[in-house]
């Protein structure tokens, strides 16, 4: 076997398909013209495609090259925390007191005031608006 026959071989197959594709093609654009066009199409964006995912691919696989292994972590000083002041308070404030069951006389006097009969009714008033809606509300 000769490898230069079986190469002319090889290249008389070609140029005969290549000759079969070509007249079919004429003939279909002869006769349908649309057709033609729309399998000429095709192949334009198939080939498109394929040139587009190689170059992803190609694109790809150099940026994957650069971001190998996981990135070093910066670490900063360890210091232990301040904590920050709280709030200045007066020196005769007391945040909380002891409670007492009753008010003394004196504290009554001071502190109590006996509401006028206006500020009752009123209050009453608001009371039986906010009755009124509730009991409006339910089914």
């Amino acid at each position: 076997m000769d490898f230069g026959s079986i190469f002319e071989s090889v290249k008389e197959k070609i140029t005969e398909v290549t000759e079969s594709i070509g007249e079919k093609a004429r003939d279909l654009m002869e006769t349908n013209k649309t057709l033609f066009f729309a399998i000429l199409g095709m192949i334009f964006a198939i080939l498109i495609c394929l040139i587009l995912l190689i170059f992803i691919i190609a694109g790809g696989s150099g940026k994957k090259d650069k971001n190998k292994g996981i990135p070093e972590t910066t670490v900063m000083g360890t210091e232990t925390p301040v904590i920050p002041d709280g709030p200045k308070l007066p020196k005769d404030y007391n945040i909380s007191r002891p409670a007492k069951d009753r008010w003394t006389k004196e504290e009554s006097e001071e502190w109590f005031t006996v509401p006028s009969e206006k500020e009752v009714e009123s209050l009453s008033f608001s009371n039986d608006k906010i009755v009124n809606d509730i009991l409006e509300a339910a089914p």
